[in-house]
């Protein structure tokens, strides 16, 4: 049972064999145990890292939870035949979402309708098993299609269990993603200088609504920037929120860690 006053990270890839090898891992864990953290959620984007997050989940069992999908990038390198493994595993109890999932028009808009269908699969994969659905969502700036096209698909998908990773957008789209009753992630790049857009969002997403991530071992934040992000930074991300939301860490790390456990069951 995690404990409401150490912080959980909702999105770490512990499995991202390019930036991550097995000697990293353990030194790492312990590293951010040692600094108020004690549970991660390793999100994945194919089926390799899928069967890395299960297999650490196993390894550290209670701390480490897996998240299993395809990125909306690879689908068009990726048979729809592979969803049926991802059915498969998703009975794994270690499992406890499916994700990251969604729609990436900044690199792939042409595949867009591609994405569209291995992202309703991936819904029907969470439906069926009661998982958490975590979604990636990324545009170019100031352009929200993918965000639109996310919340469309979203409003017939009668889903209850929803996370937006990395949210990244305005408060406007904040509002519409707590209009359907989403969990919003909150990364890194709330520290960021240049992230005016974000913080305002911030500050009108309710604690309660509020999970927080470090998406290691990208996006790190301020003042690492541009250095290979850990899984102990996350605590630069929380005293960020508590500055913006003019309140005590302490009071961030004890809801957001509360909504983890509530909506991840764990």
């Amino acid at each position: 049972m995690l404990k409401d006053n150490k912080i959980f990270d909702a999105h770490i890839h512990f499995n991202d064999d390019y930036k991550y090898n097995d000697e990293m891992i353990h030194p790492m864990i312990k590293e951010a145990i040692e600094n108020e953290v004690e549970g991660f959620l390793c999100a994945s984007f194919d089926i390799k890292s899928s069967l890395k997050a299960i297999e650490l989940s196993k390894k550290y069992e209670g701390i480490v939870f897996a998240g299993i999908a395809i990125h909306p990038n690879d689908v068009s390198k990726t048979d729809l035949l592979v969803l049926e493994t991802l059915d498969e595993l998703a009975k794994n109890k270690e499992v406890i979402a499916i994700g990251e999932t969604g729609l990436d028009y900044f690199y792939t808009k042409e595949d867009a309708e591609l994405q569209k269908l291995f992202f309703k699969k991936h819904i029907e994969i969470a439906k069926k098993h009661n998982k958490v659905l975590q979604i990636h969502i990324r545009d170019h700036v100031n352009v929200f299609e993918a965000y639109d096209d996310v919340i469309e698909i979203l409003k017939v998908s009668n889903l209850q269990k929803v996370v937006i990773h990395c949210f990244s957008a305005n408060a406007e789209y904040a509002q519409k993603f707590l209009d359907l009753g989403c969990y919003i992630n909150i990364g890194g790049a709330v520290t960021f200088k240049n992230a005016k857009v974000l913080q305002e969002a911030v500050l009108n997403i309710p604690l309660e609504k509020m999970l927080i991530e470090t998406d290691a071992p990208y996006l790190t934040p301020h003042p690492h920037r541009g250095q290979l992000n850990e899984a102990k930074f996350i605590n630069l991300t929380v005293d960020k929120i508590a500055e913006l939301k003019n309140t005590k860490r302490e009071e961030v790390i004890k809801i957001t860690t509360r909504n983890a456990k509530l909506i991840f069951n764990i």
